[in-house]
């Protein structure tokens, strides 16, 4: 039992040191380093809420034809 508890604390800490040693990827060095993330998430947001006013606009028009058909 000794051994694997020290064995595991061995992994562990090299995984924390070569994650601590890793250069910094594209999506670091180009949309955080030039403030562009917040860009990206505009334009994510403004997409997301368009189809979600997409969608309710369909359930309405649904709606109506759905009573429309009943009478």
């Amino acid at each position: 039992m000794r051994n694997i508890s020290l064995l595991t604390l061995l992994v562990l800490n090299t995984l924390s040191v070569q994650a601590q040693d890793a250069a910094p990827g594209w999506l670091e060095s180009t949309l955080y380093g030039n403030g562009k993330i917040n860009v990206v998430i505009l334009v994510v947001a403004i997409i997301l809420l368009g189809v979600g006013l997409w969608m309710f606009s369909m359930d309405r028009r649904l709606r109506r034809m759905e009573k429309d058909v009943k009478k």
